[in-house]
Formats: C-alpha cells, structure tokens, sequence
C-alpha cells in the first residue's frame, strides 16, 4: 500500500519512486459508478462499528476516467471539467481536510515522477451515484500503475476511502467496492471489514431489472458530505428514528438479495419502495418538496416503487417502473425538468491500461 495506518486510523504518507516509464508511455483507468438499491447509510461509520451494515448495489456504465501523461518536470498538472491546477511534488501537506478528493489523492499518493493528468466524469455532478467513490479509485488505481506499484482490489478501496474520509466526507465503501468489481453485489459490511458477494442471477432476471429500471436526475445537485453529518449526528445523539431507520434499512437489503435471487420483481419493487420510507426517516435533509413531487408524478403514472440515490436530498432517483408504464413516467418527468438518464449494468469493474501513443478503445 501507499503507507501504513497510524494508531489513530489516519493514513501515514510514503513516497515512492516510480519505474521506469518511458515518455511515450501512456496510462488510463475507467470505473464505474453505481445505484445503490437497498440497505444505504448502514455501511457508514459509525453505524458499521456496532452493528453489521448490509448493502446491495449494482454498478452502472456512467463511467469516472482518467488518463495520465509522463513528463520530465517534477509537477502535476492536472484537469477536470470544472478545475486546472498545478501541484509540487516536493512535500506532502500537513492534513488534506477540506482539500478537494483529486486534490487529495494527487497530494497523498506522490510518485517520484511528474505527469500531466486528465479526469472526467459522466454521471452527474452531486448525482448520488457514487461518483467521488469511483474518482477515488480510478486516481488511486492510476497512480499506483504509473509507479509500478500493484494494488489487490481491497487495498485500492482501502486507500481510496480513507483519503476520502481525510477530506472530511463521511462515507463507507460500497461505492468503492462497486467501482473496483462492478456487477450486482451484496456487501456485508463489519466495522472497517468488508465481505462482498456478488449476486449470480439468472440472465433474463438481469435483463428484465434493468429494462424495469428509470434513472432520473432532479435538476438539483446535492451535497452529500452535510445531508450524511446530520445523520451521524442524528444516530449519535440516540435519535430513535434514526436507529429504527438503519435496523429496517438493514433489513431491506437483506430481504431484497432474496427477491433477486428467486427472480421476484414485484417483491423487489415493493422492498425500493420500502427503503425509501425509511430513508427518508434518517433526517429530513434527505428528502425536498421538489423530490416529494417528483415522486407523486411517478407513481401517479405507474411506478410501483422508487428511492433516492446515494444521500438523498437531490440528485437522482431511482425508479421502478413495469416495461409498458416505463415510457409515460419518464415523459411525465420529463414535462417538469426531470430527465431520465441513459445507463446498463457494467460486469466489468476498474479497468487500467498502458499503452504507447494515442488513447486505444475500450
């Protein structure tokens, strides 16, 4: 790994030289995003520590990328969408909190070489999808392939979840966990520890749940980092709401791994249905008027089920919708500035490769 933990959990920072890569030499990294169908919040610390979480996710095909260029002078340049920066590699800083996560991990994870990078991302910005989870791990996976340094799937996740949590973000590690392995997965989630089982489903029932399934970004981005502080903050004062919320959450999850398993969609539509009551019992930042509207639309015109993705208070939805009301509830979200978003399941995971010249075809 990039360092070793100190008695207080933090990340200790080590440099390392990179191998010898030639300028030639060129390095992407891809890694999906996810829905997060049942049983979010419980892999949180501190929810995690007393009582096993248990999430179930499925990873999806908008895509976090990056592509990292060698140069001879010992900084980064790095760009994105929304930043252009330059960072010296001479020293690591004293505490990364309140940095950004790219701004994080460029500064933590330090080869002995400079190198020009260049991030993107499709899912929406404050989506709910897991976007900064699979940031994460394309940057740490990335970084570590260019210093020669190889990474087992939990060790990136590790890394990557705790810079994440260095900035300041409370977050646990099933986004990560479904960047890195991709496919539909059940997380078990013990404290730090966490056993992931990937869900062996028949393919018509894959085929027929996605086909069942409306993405839809609420035109409101959401800042996840606020709306998971109240919960803490909720769950530590004893608020009983929230611990009922959590036991139910965690109860959902399990019971959904069950209906997906036997094939039952019906039963998987009530139980998205179900986890979206008791989310929005987490504290009321989860929820707005915009999305309790968005909601009534739905259901309205044939939804028989639907959640938040990821914190919840804006962002996108998730939907469950029979294959012939699929059309009239995405229309009729659309008519109030609701579109629904493209996507598949990605079975793949993180993707890194080297290569000489241009940018091949993945």
């Amino acid at each position: 790994m990039a360092g070793k933990r100190s008695q207080s959990g933090s990340l200790i920072r080590d440099d390392f030289t990179s191998g010898t890569v030639g300028m030639n030499t060129r390095f992407y990294a891809q890694a999906p995003t996810r829905i997060d169908l049942a049983g979010g919040w419980t892999d949180l610390i501190p929810f995690a520590m007393e009582r096993d979480g248990f999430v179930l996710n499925a990873a999806i095909n908008l895509y976090a990328s990056a592509t990292l260029t060698p140069q001879e002078e010992k900084v980064v340049t790095f760009q994105s969408a929304d930043a252009q920066q330059r960072f010296c590699l001479q020293s690591a800083p004293s505490a990364i909190n309140g940095l950004s996560l790219p701004e994080a991990i460029i500064l933590t994870v330090r080869p002995g070489s400079g190198y020009r990078l260049a991030l993107d991302s499709r899912a929406p910005k404050g989506g709910g999808l897991g976007g900064s989870g699979a940031v994460g791990v394309v940057l740490v996976s990335l970084l570590h392939t260019f210093a020669g340094k190889q990474l087992k799937s939990h060790q990136i996740v590790d890394i990557a979840n705790q810079i994440e949590r260095e900035t300041g973000i409370p977050c646990g590690k099933q986004d990560h966990y479904a960047s890195v392995l991709g496919g539909l997965n059940f997380l078990r989630c013990q404290g730090e520890s966490v056993v992931v089982t990937r869900l062996d489903l028949d393919s018509e029932v894959v085929q027929r749940l996605q086909q069942s399934l409306l993405l839809v970004y609420t035109g409101e981005s959401h800042f996840s980092g606020e709306i998971l502080q109240n919960v803490v903050d909720a769950y530590k004062s004893g608020n009983r709401r929230t611990h009922e919320a959590l036991s139910a959450l965690r109860r959902i999850a399990q019971e959904m791994k069950v209906a997906l398993c036997q094939g039952d969609l019906s039963c998987f539509g009530y139980l998205l249905a179900e986890n979206w009551r008791y989310q929005q019992q987490l504290d009321p930042s989860v929820t707005s008027e915009r999305i309790e509207h968005l909601f009534e639309i739905a259901e309205h015109n044939g939804s028989l089920g639907g959640k938040a993705c990821g914190a919840g208070g804006g962002g996108c939805l998730v939907f469950y919708c029979p294959q012939d009301r699929q059309n009239r509830v995405a229309e009729a979200l659309l008519a109030v500035g609701a579109p629904s978003i493209r996507f598949s399941f990605d079975f793949k995971g993180l993707l890194v490769q080297s290569y000489e010249g241009s940018i091949p075809s993945f």
